[in-house]
């Protein structure tokens, strides 16, 4: 059926005004406000919430940093001290939530009680009498919807104190929840640390002397001597991706090894117990084609992911230098050849390594000693130029090539011509390279020509001259006359 121009018309101012129509605005939920919080009385709770239409007060504090456009509060005063588990879950990212203790304007952030990423969950400790505003924040005015909320009371870790320290045997993985963790009075804090407070226990007793390898990701982990409480080993949290923790242990003796993070950081970890490998020192040098005219920067290496501490490099040749952290270590040989560079060393764990890495030595060095070019010359002579190269090292093949400067400011200097030949070591001798240029009316004209020359070994590759800056020079041809038989003041 075809439909009249008029009915077309009409559907399409309908569909216009449907577009540009202001929205109609949706009723705010019964919580929307933090004086009209919903109320909590107890736990466990479980409840679903709708925040859709949900506004933002001006004095509605950020939650994780994050700022949304609609919140919805709940309120908890807790009757027993504990931990709980705040849970959000919809079907559409977020909302996040953060939770607060104090009055309206001027709340404080429970550490470690927010989340703006999925999931939505986090656990956090109360207070018996203690009230507890809970805010539901949806990033968008119009993203609300139903949320399912709950508020579970959760168990400590089985391990939270150190008397309750879990048994464990090398090659083992351990899982655990630093958010169900806490500090008990007098629990000692990690030297390298100290902000590290909610912790789980674990206890190793060797039946035989090994080093013993802590592995965990994020967090503090401090090893102490179950005895007196000495600490024997310390490494912070969130340094690197996985904590590397190392220590020396005694049969019969028992370690108690510590996990921690600060309330802001605490989170789902694992922990993995094994034998620590040994060294395998190495050293690195730089650069990696040393001369006799160079220093050489040597950099010992564990093999490791803790460096050395101690120990020693020995040259290859009669010398060494201790390892110093912090400190380069540099050395230039005398002669050249291959020399056994030995690093042995110890890490702050009392682990010692030896390893050996060869360095060779080679210089190659040529030079352009002399260059002679004429004083003076009319356009069209062709006169001699002559280069004289040395070379006190090893035979090689040079390669000299011939330029006029250019007067231009391009940058670009005009070759001339090259030559190449066989020039063997010598500790005195000279290689002579013929050139012969023939002047041009344009020289004249200018009155003079500067000429460069530059050496290089085409077999050895670019940069292998040890001490390029002898291999240029430069020599000008002071005063160029126009040809004989012309209009040329004669001088």
């Amino acid at each position: 059926m075809r439909l009249s121009k008029r009915i077309l018309a009409s559907a399409f101012a309908a569909a216009v005004f449907a577009t540009f129509a202001p929205a109609v605005a949706l009723a705010a939920p019964a919580a929307d406000d933090f004086d009209s919080a919903a109320e909590v009385s107890a736990l466990p709770f479980q409840s679903t919430i709708d925040t859709t239409g949900a506004t933002k007060a001006a004095d509605d504090p950020s939650a994780c940093n994050h700022w949304g456009e609609g919140s919805v509060w709940l309120r908890h005063t807790a009757s027993a001290d504990g931990l709980v588990r705040l849970r959000a879950q919809s079907t559409r990212f977020g909302p996040f939530f953060g939770v607060f203790t104090g009055e309206r304007g001027s709340l404080t952030p429970v550490a470690g009680a927010c989340t703006s990423s999925s999931p939505f969950d986090d656990t956090f400790r109360v207070q018996a009498g203690v009230t507890y505003h809970v805010l539901l924040v949806e990033y968008y005015s119009w993203y609300g919807g139903p949320v399912n909320v709950s508020l579970t009371p959760v168990a400590p870790a089985p391990n939270d104190d150190r008397a309750s320290a879990a048994p464990v045997e090398i090659s083992e993985r351990h899982e655990g929840d630093l958010r169900r963790a806490s500090a008990e009075p007098g629990e000692p804090a990690a030297s390298c640390d100290a902000g590290a407070t909610q912790s789980a226990w674990y206890r190793y007793t060797p039946a035989s002397p090994k080093f013993v390898q802590v592995l965990s990701d994020r967090t503090a982990v401090s090893v102490y001597r179950a005895s007196d409480l000495s600490e024997v080993d310390c490494e912070p949290s969130g340094g690197n991706n996985y904590q590397h923790n190392v220590f020396s242990a005694t049969p019969g003796e028992s370690y108690l090894v510590r996990v921690a993070d600060s309330p802001e950081s605490a989170a789902p970890f694992f922990v993995e117990f094994a034998e620590a490998e040994p060294l395998a020192p190495s050293v690195g040098t730089y650069p990696n084609n040393p001369t006799v005219f160079t220093d050489v920067t040597l950099e010992p290496f564990s093999g490791d992911q803790r460096p050395l501490v101690t120990g020693t490099v020995s040259f290859g040749d009669g010398g060494s230098a201790p390892i110093v952290p912090g400190q380069q270590i540099k050395h230039r040989y005398a002669a050249d050849g291959e020399y056994t560079v030995t690093v042995t060393g110890s890490t702050k764990d009392g682990r010692t390594g030896t390893g050996s890495e060869v360095l060779k030595v080679d210089t190659h060095d040529v030079a352009v000693t002399a260059f002679s070019v004429p004083a003076s010359a009319r356009a069209g002579q062709t006169k001699p130029i002559k280069v004289s190269v040395a070379n006190t090292r090893h035979d090689e093949n040079v390669r000299v090539t011939l330029y006029k400067v250019s007067t231009s400011g391009s940058g670009y200097d005009l070759e001339i011509g090259h030559g190449t030949q066989w020039v063997a070591a010598s500790a005195s001798g000279r290689t002579d390279f013929p050139f012969a240029y023939t002047y041009s009316a344009e020289d004249a004209a200018k009155g003079s020509v500067e000429f460069r020359v530059e050496a290089t070994m085409p077999d050895r590759g670019w940069g292998a001259d040890a001490k390029p800056d002898d291999n240029q020079a430069r020599a000008k041809t002071t005063s160029v006359r126009k040809a004989a038989g012309t209009n040329a003041v004669i001088d």
